[in-house]
């Protein structure tokens, strides 16, 4: 009788460990509409402009980042404007003119608080398209023109630290007006 309680304690004990087997696979497995896992070096194009480049994904960094040179503020229609040029990754340069959203106050990789111009892009990596809010400023001393921040990972792009180049930017063309 004993030995027969036993093989019963021991099944249901099989029994429920591969339940909670099952049940924790279950919830590990991504979704089938998971966020796409992207390299940490990505492509990314933006709108306006049309043009691709190099982009680093960050999820230390909150908000995005655009190496833009010959950056001018100035006034259209009774509002503040920013003109800037990028350089896409085949040498193409393009003039850029978007609303001045705000100054944003960012530590920058040195430590010190910069003032940046901020405005908004929209950016394509893979198949994820956003407008998000990109600051302006000088990183030709950084390696990537593009940082990516969590404000435009978060929710969309799942970021694999050990790969990279695993997307190409394939969003329909959109414009951001």
């Amino acid at each position: 009788m004993d030995t027969m309680n036993s093989v019963r304690s021991v099944a249901s004990a099989c029994v429920a460990l591969v339940l909670l087997l099952s049940a924790a696979c279950a919830a590990y497995a991504a979704p089938p509409d998971a966020a796409p896992v992207a390299g940490w070096l990505e492509r990314a194009r933006l709108s306006p402009g049309d043009i691709v480049l190099e982009a680093k994904l960050d999820s230390g960094a909150r908000t995005s980042s655009l190496h833009a040179v010959n950056l001018r503020q100035f006034e259209r229609d009774g509002k503040e404007w920013v003109a800037f040029d990028v350089a896409g990754d085949n040498g193409r340069s393009v003039h850029i003119e978007r609303p001045l959203v705000r100054i944003a106050r960012i530590k920058s990789a040195l430590g010190t608080d910069e003032a940046r111009p901020t405005v908004t892009l929209g950016v394509c990596i893979g198949t994820v398209y956003r407008v998000t809010e990109v600051n302006l400023v000088d990183r030709d001393g950084l390696s990537k023109p593009l940082l990516i921040g969590r404000r435009f990972l978060k929710g969309r792009l799942l970021v694999d630290l050990n790969r990279r180049y695993l997307l190409e930017p394939t969003c329909r063309r959109k414009t951001v007006r």
